[in-house]
C-alpha cells in the first residue's frame, strides 16, 4: 500500500524535532524535496489531491475517470434548486431550467492542469496548495444558454417591473354628502435589470448547488409626491367651496359643487408640479342646457334658384354661443382665489352661408327633382304643406353637412302659423288617425325624400309611417316603401348628409295641388342603383267602413280620414358606386293595417233634416300625433 505524503512529513518530523535549527531546516527541505518527488510520482497521470470541482471530490482520479463521473453528476446538478429572490418574493427553478450546460471535458482539464503548468516552483506550489488547503475553482466552467436565461428572466420581470405612479388627485362626489378632495400617495417604480441578474446567477451557480441569488432590481422614484400634492388640493378644495353663479342679460344659472366636480383637472405643470384646472369640454357639457337658453344659433341665407342666377331672399344671420374656453380661463384662474360670480363669455358664431356668396356656392345644374300630389286634401292640410315647403324653400346644404327637416322648417304649432289636420298614432286597436297640428307636412318631408334618396345622398335619419299611403307610391320617384314621417315633439327628423364636395341647393314650389321639390347644385360623380320593393309578411285589412264619432267636428259633417290598406313588411335597396367605394342602405319599413275610417260630427238637431254628406276622398293625413309611441328604429346613412 502506498503511504500517504502528509503521513510521511509527520513521521519525519516526530525523528528530527530535537536537530538543532540549522540542522533542522536543512533536513526539511531534503525531505520536501523528497516529498515532492513521492507527491509527483503518486499523482503521475492524476488529478492532485484537494481538487474539488463543483462540490464533487475529483482528487486522485485520472482524467477518464473525473469526467465520466462529472458527465454522470451534471444530469443530478442540472436537477438542483436555484432560488431567485426579489421584495420577500422567490422564484425556485432548476439549474437546467435557467439552461445551465456543464462543460465537463474543458472542466477536467482545467483540474487535471493544477500542478502542472508554470514554472517548477509554481508547480510545487500549486502541488502542495491543493493537498494541504483544497482547490475550489474559483470560475468553473459552466455554459447558460443565453437566450433560456434572458427569457426565464424577462417572465419574472413581467411581475416585478412597475412604473412609478406619481402622486394624484382625486374628487369624490357620492349621491349624499360633501364632495371631498382626496390626495392618492405615490408609488415607487421597480425594474429588474435582466442582464446583471443573469451574471449573479452564473455566479452563484459556479460557487456551488443549490444556490441563491438576490436579483439585481433598480428603483425608481416618482416625481410628484404626496407633499407636493397637499397644496394643490387646497387649490381644488377653494374652487369646490361653494356655488358659482354664471350671469347674463336676463339669465343667472348656478353651478353647484357638484357641478363642478366633473370638470376639474389636474395637469402636470412645467415644473413637474400638479396644478388644478377647469376642463374646457367637461365644462361644455355641463352647460348644456344653459348654452340652449343663452346660445343662439346663426341662419344661413337662402337662395332662389331663378334660372341659375341665384338671388338671396333671405339675408344670413350670425349667432351666439357661450366661450366656454375663456369660461374654463376664468374660473381655472380666479376660482381659487375666492371669486364665485362670472359674466357669462360669448363668442359670435358666424353663418356657414352668407348672402355674399351666391356665385362663389357653385350651383349650376339640377340634380334631381320628385313630386306629390294634393287633391281633395282639407284646407287645412294644403295651408300646412304650403307652409312647410316655403320655410325650406332656398336652403344651402354645404359640403359635409346634416340638412335637418325639423330645424329648417322649425317650430310646427299654432302660434307658428301652422293648422289642426290629420296625424297617425298609435293605439291599443292599432293605427289611428287623430286631429294633429300641422297635420300633412309628412307629405313636405316625403316629398323632399324621393330626390334625396335617388339622388344618392346619405340618409342619416328617416321614420317609415305607421301605415302605407298609397298617394306616396305614384311614379316617377315614389314606389311602396319610400316615405318619411316627422314630428317636432316626438323627436322624430328626415336627416341626410350632403356627401359631396359641393354645394347644394333646395328649391320648393306648389303648382295648383303637386308638391315640387328639386335639389340644384352639381350632380355627383357616382351611379345609383335601386332593387325592389321586396314585400312581405302581408297583413290583410277588414275594408270595412269604420265611423268614427268627432265631438270637434260640426254637426253633421264627415270626412274619410283613412284609406283600407294592408299591413306589410318591405325592402327597397340602394346602392351607390363611386370608383371602389360602394354604399348599399337595405331601407326596410313596416306598415300596419289602414281601414276606412270616417270621422262625423254630432247628429243634427231632432227637427232639423240633414242632407247626408258624402265623406270626401281619402286623405293623406300622415302626420303622428304628440303621443305616438315609439316607431321603429331610423334607417342608418349607408
Amino acid at each position: 500500500m502506498r503511504a500517504s505524503s502528509t503521513g510521511l512529513l509527520g513521521q519525519w518530523i516526530g525523528s528530527h524535532r530535537w536537530a538543532g535549527p540549522g540542522a533542522g531546516l536543512a533536513a526539511l527541505a531534503v525531505f520536501l524535496a523528497a516529498a515532492t518527488l513521492v507527491l509527483q510520482a503518486a499523482y503521475a497521470g492524476r488529478i492532485v489531491a484537494g481538487v474539488r470541482v463543483l462540490g464533487l471530490d475529483v482528487g486522485g482520479q485520472t482524467v477518464a475517470t473525473s469526467r465520466a463521473l462529472l458527465e454522470g453528476n451534471a444530469s443530478v446538478l442540472g436537477q438542483q434548486l436555484v432560488t431567485l429572490r426579489s421584495d420577500r418574493r422567490e422564484w425556485q427553478l432548476t439549474a437546467d431550467a435557467l439552461g445551465m450546460r456543464v462543460e465537463a471535458k474543458a472542466m477536467v482539464d482545467q483540474a487535471y492542469a493544477i500542478g502542472r503548468n508554470g514554472n517548477p516552483v509554481q508547480r510545487i506550489a500549486a502541488q502542495w496548495g491543493a493537498l494541504l488547503f483544497g482547490t475550489r475553482f474559483a470560475s468553473p466552467l459552466l455554459e447558460f444558454d443565453a437566450h433560456q436565461l434572458d427569457t426565464v428572466l424577462r417572465g419574472i420581470a413581467a411581475n416585478i417591473d412597475r412604473p412609478p405612479v406619481d402622486a394624484s388627485i382625486e374628487i369624490e362626489a357620492p349621491q349624499s354628502g360633501a364632495v371631498s378632495v382626496v390626495v392618492v400617495p405615490e408609488l415607487p417604480g421597480a425594474r429588474l435589470q435582466v442582464s446583471e441578474s443573469a451574471e449573479w446567477i452564473r455566479l452563484a451557480v459556479a460557487r456551488g448547488l443549490p444556490a441563491e441569488v438576490d436579483l439585481a432590481i433598480v428603483i425608481d422614484q416618482p416625481v410628484l409626491t404626496e407633499a407636493s400634492a397637499k397644496l394643490t388640493r387646497t387649490a381644488a378644495e377653494r374652487m369646490l367651496g361653494g356655488d358659482v353663479r354664471l350671469t347674463s342679460p336676463g339669465t343667472s344659472w348656478t353651478l353647484s359643487p357638484r357641478d363642478l366636480a366633473p370638470v376639474l383637472v389636474f395637469e402636470r405643470s412645467a415644473t413637474d408640479q400638479l396644478r388644478v384646472a377647469v376642463d374646457a369640454d367637461a365644462l361644455d357639457r355641463v352647460l348644456e342646457p344653459l348654452s340652449l337658453e343663452v346660445g343662439q344659433a346663426p341662419t344661413n341665407a337662402r337662395f332662389d334658384w331663378n334660372g341659375g342666377n341665384l338671388r338671396a331672399i333671405r339675408d344670413n344671420r350670425d349667432g351666439a354661443a357661450i366661450d366656454v374656453p375663456a369660461l374654463a380661463a376664468m374660473l381655472s384662474e380666479r376660482l381659487p382665489a375666492g371669486e364665485r360670480t362670472f359674466v357669462l363669455p360669448l363668442t359670435t358664431v358666424p353663418a356657414a352661408v352668407t348672402a355674399r356668396d351666391g356665385s362663389r356656392l357653385g350651383i349650376k345644374e339640377l340634380v334631381r327633382e320628385g313630386s306629390t300630389a294634393f287633391p281633395g286634401a282639407t284646407p287645412e292640410k294644403q295651408h300646412n304643406i304650403r307652409l312647410a315647403a316655403s320655410r325650406i324653400h332656398g336652403t344651402i346644404v354645404p359640403p359635409g353637412e346634416i340638412f335637418s327637416f325639423n330645424r329648417e322648417v322649425g317650430p310646427t304649432t299654432l302660434d307658428a302659423g301652422f293648422k289642426t289636420g290629420w296625424g297617425i298614432t298609435l293605439s291599443d286597436s292599432g293605427a289611428r288617425t287623430i286631429p294633429s297640428v300641422a297635420g300633412g307636412i309628412c307629405q313636405v318631408a316625403t316629398t323632399l325624400f324621393h330626390p334625396v334618396f335617388h339622388a344618392g345622398y346619405a340618409i342619416e335619419q328617416r321614420q317609415p309611417h305607421l301605415y302605407w299611403i298609397q298617394s306616396y307610391g305614384q311614379p316617377p320617384l315614389g314606389m311602396k316603401g319610400l316615405d318619411a314621417t316627422v314630428d317636432e315633439e316626438a323627436g322624430l327628423d328626415f336627416q341626410f348628409i350632403n356627401t359631396t364636395p359641393d354645394h347644394l341647393l333646395i328649391q320648393a314650389r306648389v303648382e295648383a295641388t303637386t308638391l315640387i321639390f328639386g335639389l340644384y347644385g352639381t350632380k355627383p360623380a357616382w351611379d345609383v342603383k335601386i332593387e325592389g320593393p321586396i314585400i312581405a309578411n302581408v297583413t290583410r285589412t277588414d275594408p270595412t267602413p269604420r265611423r268614427q264619432l268627432d265631438p270637434t267636428m260640426p254637426a253633421g259633417r264627415a270626412l274619410q280620414v283613412e284609406a283600407a290598406q294592408d299591413g306589410f313588411d318591405i325592402t327597397v335597396v340602394r346602392t351607390v358606386t363611386q370608383g371602389e367605394e360602394v354604399r348599399r342602405l337595405p331601407l326596410r319599413s313596416h306598415y300596419l293595417p289602414a281601414h276606412n275610417v270616417i270621422l262625423h260630427g254630432p247628429e243634427p238637431p231632432p227637427p232639423a233634416e240633414s242632407a247626408a254628406s258624402e265623406p270626401s276622398q281619402a286623405e293623406s293625413t300622415d302626420q303622428p300625433g304628440p303621443t305616438a309611441p315609439t316607431l321603429p328604429a331610423p334607417t342608418p346613412a349607408p
